[in-house]
């Protein structure tokens, strides 16, 4: 016997034990056991093996029962990212179904194996989140949003001024968008994405846009249309899902579409490809539409209104709203300016809270996060800094503003150093 279970007493037939499932533990990754150092458990690599950029392995705890068979054993589940996705995808063209229930499969099979972690791995963790019982703060003027991409043509009715964004700003954030798609390769997600929305199951929109990125980035030459084709059809079905998806499964939505608009704008295909797949106009349209349905949700929480702490799945949605559609506006900022057409200040964001400290993005404790927040809210008792204090006014250059804009630069994750570079270069600090 392996010892996971005891013998039955004299008493108790051999035919008629019960199995019975051995408790789990949480057990740290090889790499953390073998340097006898503290693992924080954290999926899909714990943060020192980020750091080091080495393979990050769990122990999985296959269930265990009485019977003492050979599969009560720890087997080893890789969090490395998967090699060869594109020799997976295309081992075969003449697949039943076509490419997008191929793409399917794989994207489940990232799901449980690669992206999140496979089966009782997660039922580990004491991490439970519930993202369907939120308490946003309604946004208001959502519709600017989804009509932004109308600014550049009426400009001169509503008497704005255009930003001034010189060349090497649109290459600064060009290299920056591009590196989140790359990225992707090494299993690091955009710093958008909150690593918590991925606790216990991608969410399928999202395994399936990761699969696809990162097969047209290793893609075999001559299956460009195919891998566009497929890359369309997901960005089509986002386009027709309704307002009855729930304000987490439209956010996860709007961060796939935004992955593939950026995708199949930065990285064209190199050999003879139809006009329709690449990103244009209409494809702007639809992406600022998504982001109103995302947004209309709330961009904050009715606590963050108020100074005081919101629940952390409330929080981890808003804050993921406000990178996301961040990314998205500097995004067209690119593609406007590339187009010859002015870019304006986000008047609708204002009164939005800027991007978050790294503490508290990167928290992957409930009682961590509590903590932190409450502290966060100690050293902001003067008003969290909001998006519109980083813009050009009459405050800018002044002793009070640099003090908050300083205060708040101390604690940033780099996806807030950047903003503040891109802010800092058009409207000074």
């Amino acid at each position: 016997m392996n010892g996971l279970a005891g013998k039955p007493g004299p008493s108790t037939p051999t035919s008629s034990r019960i199995p019975r499932t051995s408790r789990t533990r949480r057990k740290a990754c090889q790499k953390c056991v073998a340097a006898k150092t503290a693992c924080d458990l954290r999926k899909p690599k714990c943060k020192r093996c980020r750091d080091r950029g080495t393979t990050c392995e769990y122990p999985t705890l296959v269930e265990s029962t009485s019977d003492g068979n050979e599969e009560n054993q720890y087997s080893i589940v890789s969090a490395s990212p998967l090699s060869n996705i594109s020799d997976a995808l295309f081992l075969d063209s003449t697949w039943p179904g076509g490419l997008v229930q191929h793409t399917a499969d794989v994207s489940r099979t990232l799901n449980n194996s690669i992206i999140t972690g496979s089966g009782p791995t997660l039922s580990e963790s004491t991490v439970v989140l519930d993202f369907q019982q939120l308490d946003l703060a309604p946004m208001i003027d959502a519709e600017e949003i989804r009509d932004r991409w109308l600014r550049p043509y009426i400009s001169s009715s509503t008497g704005q001024e255009p930003k001034q964004l010189n060349s090497h700003t649109i290459q600064y954030l060009t290299c920056v968008l591009k590196s989140y798609l790359r990225n992707l390769l090494n299993s690091i997600t955009p710093p958008f994405l909150h690593s918590m929305q991925q606790m216990g199951a991608c969410p399928p929109v999202l395994a399936s846009c990761f699969t696809l990125v990162r097969t047209w980035l290793t893609r075999i030459p001559g299956c460009e249309s195919l891998i566009l084709g497929t890359m369309r059809a997901e960005m089509k079905k986002i386009e027709t899902q309704g307002a009855l998806q729930s304000d987490f499964d439209n956010l996860c939505s709007f961060q796939a579409y935004l992955i593939y608009s950026m995708t199949i704008h930065f990285f064209p295909g190199t050999e003879s490809v139809e006009e329709p797949h690449a990103f244009d106009n209409k494809t702007q349209i639809e992406m600022q539409e998504i982001a109103f349905r995302s947004a209309k949700g709330g961009l904050l929480c009715k606590a963050e209104e108020s100074q005081t702490r919101p629940s952390w799945e409330s929080w981890i949605v808003a804050s993921a709203k406000r990178r996301t559609i961040f990314t998205m506006y500097l995004f067209t900022n690119v593609y406007n300016t590339q187009l010859g057409l002015p870019n304006f200040v986000a008047e609708e964001l204002r009164g939005t809270m800027a991007p978050e400290s790294k503490i508290l993005w990167e928290a992957s404790d409930r009682t961590v996060w509590e903590r932190e927040y409450n502290r966060h809210l100690s050293r902001w008792e003067d008003g969290l800094l909001e998006i519109s204090e980083l813009w050009k006014s009459a405050e800018t250059g002044t002793d009070a503003r640099r003090e908050k804009i300083e205060r708040w630069l101390q604690s940033v994750d780099e996806f807030g150093m950047m903003f503040f570079s891109v802010c800092a270069h058009i409207h000074g600090c």
